[in-house]
Order: structure tokens, then sequence, then C-alpha cells
């Protein structure tokens, strides 16, 4: 037995946090065999991973370069696989989504952005509630948006990784610009996900809920409860954890 190592990472650059991210798996995954039953319960689905429980701390620079889109050379996703990513978080994408049949091999299990409309509007009630804060100059703890829907994801083969979606109000900066803190928890977590994950949910929520309010994020914390590395990708994983690398320093911007 191997307990799964917890790290917590503190940068203000965003290709440099994932590299650290996935370096800490390569240095110090456990080796977990994770699965279940499948749907029809006919099959047991095993799968090998290197696993880690880390929370990621961005701000400054990072969040810079999360709004630009900026990714590490090394993530696997390229810049046209990032906007198709990224158009699955539009309520257009998921009108199409819906009229797709269910024996449609294109149609993923789920949806973040479904998820967050239906069966109720969080991201409208997000909106509402942000302005409701800055109306009276308040911050608070109840403004966010869940994933997890007991009754579909109790027995679940592929259930939703993100959970939570959290929009902290911190009022105004010295110069008078609306600032937030932006808290996302995840079940589970591909590490060559992470980058793609983030700026995709930074441009839809920017668009619906922060930008209508006049808002900016100046710090976001991601915590992955299981921020991990499937068996087949583990030779780019290390790749990637030693791009201009020496020893723990990291020399990408």
């Amino acid at each position: 037995m191997k307990l799964v190592p917890v790290n917590l990472i503190r940068d203000k650059t965003f290709v440099r946090s994932w590299q650290e991210a996935a370096a800490f798996i390569d240095d110090k995954g456990a080796e977990r065999i994770i699965g279940g039953p499948k749907e029809n319960k006919s099959e047991v689905e095993r799968k090998k991973i290197k696993d880690t429980c880390q929370i990621i701390e961005l701000f400054g620079k990072a969040i810079d370069q999360l709004n630009k889109g900026e990714m590490h050379p090394k993530f696997p996703f390229g810049p046209k696989q990032l906007e198709e990513y990224c158009l699955q978080m539009t309520p257009e994408y998921v009108e199409k989504w819906q009229k797709m049949p269910d024996t449609d091999v294109h149609k993923f299990r789920y949806l973040y952005w479904e998820r967050f409309l239906f069966p109720y509007d969080q991201i409208e009630a997000l909106k509402l509630n942000l302005a409701e804060l800055i109306k009276h100059d308040l911050s608070s703890n109840r403004v966010q948006a869940i994933t997890w829907r007991p009754n579909e994801d109790a027995f679940n083969d592929e259930p939703p990784c993100l959970q939570r979606v959290q929009v902290i109000y911190l009022g105004k900066d010295e110069e008078g610009t609306r600032c937030l803190d932006i808290r996302t928890d995840w079940r589970s977590r591909d590490i060559n996900a992470w980058q793609s994950n983030l700026i995709c949910l930074n441009r839809a929520f920017k668009r619906h809920v922060f930008e209508p309010n006049e808002c900016k994020v100046v710090r976001w914390i991601d915590n992955c409860a299981s921020l991990h590395c499937y068996e087949d990708r583990l030779d780019k994983l290390h790749e990637a954890a030693w791009y201009q690398r020496f020893g723990n320093q990291f020399f990408v911007e």
C-alpha cells in the first residue's frame, strides 16, 4: 500500500505550473489501478495510473497567461484541439449535444456546461448573485455551481470530473476594479487536460459571469483530489517533466 502524495504549487506562471504538476506525478506519483463495473455490468474497467493529490494556486502573470490561453510547449493539446474543446462550454454546443441520439459514438456522456444549465440555470444564478454582492459591497461563500447529480452519477461509470466552481467577490482594488477569487474542485483529473480545462472554463465564465459584472480574476485555486497520468502516457509525461528543467528548477515561462 502506498498513500497518494499531496502537493501544493504556488506560481505566477501558468505554463510552468502545469510542468511542476507533471513533474510531481513523474517523481512522486503513486501507482494505482482505478476503474469499476461498466454501465452494462458485463465487464470491469481497469486502468493503471500514477496518482497524486495537488492544489495549484495561480496569480499574477499566471492569470494573464490563462486569459490569453497560453499553453506549455509540451502540453498535448494544440490550438485547434483547444478551440474544439472550448466550444463544448457554450450554450450553442449544449443545444447541439442534446439533439444528438445517445447511440451516437461522438456524443460524450456529459458536458460541464449542460450540467451547469440543466435542470437549473446555475450560470444565470451565479451572475445575478455576484451582482447582488457587488451592489451591497459584500462577499460570500455561497456563489457556486456544481455538476454532480446523485440520481445519475451514483452508479455512473463516466461521472463528471469537475465537481464545483466557486466565485468569491473580494471587493475593489486600489484602481477601483472589482476582483474575484476563483476555486475549482475536481474529483478526478488527467494531467494532459489540465491547461485546456482551465483555459476553456475561464473563457466561458468570463463571457457569462465575470465580464457582465465588470470583474477580473486575481487568483485561481485549483484543487485536484486525483491529478494523474495513465500508464500509456508516462513516457510523454517524463519528457514534459524534464523540459528546460535542472533538478527542481524550471526555466520555462
